[in-house]
């Protein structure tokens, strides 16, 4: 039996944990783990050390190392990632697939923020036989064989979407529609056009058809349809939103739906967007340049879109420059008790107070955020699933207060229909 002075805390096992991918979303996973009593290490790891180093000299924290690590290179990440109990992969989401088979082969749990939606070629009007999510859900068994846990899109949206979304299914008998609607009125000084996370997925994302669900089917809709006006809560405001191909759509009605039981007639996911960056984001897709592929250039073969993202600044570099706000919740519709009934449930962030605060972004830090409090409920044992899942499969009980913590608090819109 333990001493009455010792704390079960004293005693636990403290972990080892990789933030792969140092740029503006991993860094901010990077600070806040690397301050936190649960992990006795914290790795930042990227291929670019430059970027790695100057995140460790910011967090300025002994528990924090640097190692290079090129997420395209298997072997190299397999002996990287042995005796690191948990991989947090900030990368971009083509590199998942691989970055999981090497936490298999090295005995490491995963967390992601986002996964690859560009996988999926269907064009609008089609129906999708299998979302990109199930990519990464097939690798379910394997997971729960060696006993390790592959946590999905634990960013904000996805993420912290899927998590409101839990929320408020678990106060309905029914859901019939479940709607994420991400708004920003920010800008960023000095650019007219400056994305504050990674350029290439806003790219990808935009510019393909838009998954969505209806009917018991997954279905695409053309990239930029559907724009209407919502009404996000001060100081956001009133924004045009448009269909865009996100993660929520593809888990949400099969988990909230099915596995819960609690049903889903319509899901779908709207970002704001202001007119120049849609008309930027058009133009690159009309010239070609959104191909991820490779074009020879006077004997040198670079892909489009690696080069227009080089042409943009660092979003790592913009926080002190971002003003506004942004919004991000899911709006989820149903039955209670034989009355219709609706939950709005989000966060919202001021960028300058997050800088002033924090030292990033608000986009930075409702993405990196996140991801830290799943490490650490993980750490904590609060997380205990094995296999691979979304984040709708999280017990959503500890989150609002974990959000809190970290100047995130939760904001709830009940309306009943009589």
């Amino acid at each position: 039996m333990l001493a009455a002075s010792v704390s079960i805390w004293d005693v636990r096992d403290i972990m080892k944990t990789m933030v792969l991918g140092t740029g503006a979303v991993g860094s901010v996973t990077a600070e806040i783990l690397a301050h936190s009593e649960d992990f006795e290490q914290v790795i930042l790891a990227d291929v670019n050390m430059e970027r790695a180093k100057r995140t460790e000299k910011k967090i300025s924290n002994d528990k924090v190392v640097v190692k290079k690590v090129d997420a395209s290179d298997l072997d190299v990440m397999v002996k990287a990632f042995k005796g690191v109990d948990l991989i947090l992969n900030g990368v971009i989401p083509r590199f998942n697939l691989k970055i999981m088979e090497a936490c298999l082969k090295a005995g490491s749990s995963y967390a992601d923020m986002a996964w690859d939606v560009a996988l999926d070629t269907t064009p609008a009007g089609g129906v999708i036989k299998e979302t990109p999510a199930w990519n990464q859900l097939k690798m379910d068994e394997a997971f729960k064989k060696s006993g390790l846990s592959g946590m999905m899109g634990l960013g904000c949206d996805p993420g912290l979407s899927n998590i409101f979304a839990r929320m408020a299914a678990d106060n309905m008998d029914k859901v019939k529609e479940i709607l994420v609607r991400d708004g920003d009125n920010g800008t960023v000084e000095g650019h007219k056009f400056a994305p504050l996370w990674s350029p290439e997925t806003l790219i990808e994302e935009v510019l393909m058809p838009a998954t969505y669900f209806r009917d018991g089917q997954y279905r695409k809709l053309p990239p930029f349809s559907g724009k209407e006006m919502f009404d996000f809560p001060d100081p956001v405001g009133k924004l045009p939103i448009y269909n865009v191909d996100h993660e929520e759509s593809e888990t949400l009605p099969t988990f909230i739906g099915q596995v819960l039981g609690k049903g889903c007639d319509y899901c779908d996911f709207k970002i704001a967007l202001d007119d120049t960056y849609v008309e930027a984001i058009q133009m690159v897709g009309m010239l070609g340049l959104a191909n991820p592929g490779k074009v020879d250039v006077k004997g040198t073969k670079v892909s489009p879109r690696d080069v227009v993202a080089a042409c943009l600044p660092d979003p790592s570099t913009l926080g002190e420059r971002a003003k506004g706000d942004c919004a991000i919740g899911t709006l989820t519709k149903g039955v209670k008790d034989g009355q219709d009934v609706s939950y709005f449930i989000w966060i919202q962030m001021n960028h300058e107070k997050t800088f002033k605060k924090y030292g990033h972004s608000a986009t930075g830090d409702t993405v990196g955020a996140p991801l830290a409090i799943a490490a650490i409920l993980y750490a904590q044992g609060k997380i205990t699933q094995k296999g691979v899942f979304p984040p709708e499969m999280l017990d959503p009980a500890p989150w609002p207060e974990m959000l809190k913590k970290y100047g995130m608090p939760v904001h709830t819109l009940k309306q009943i229909r009589y």
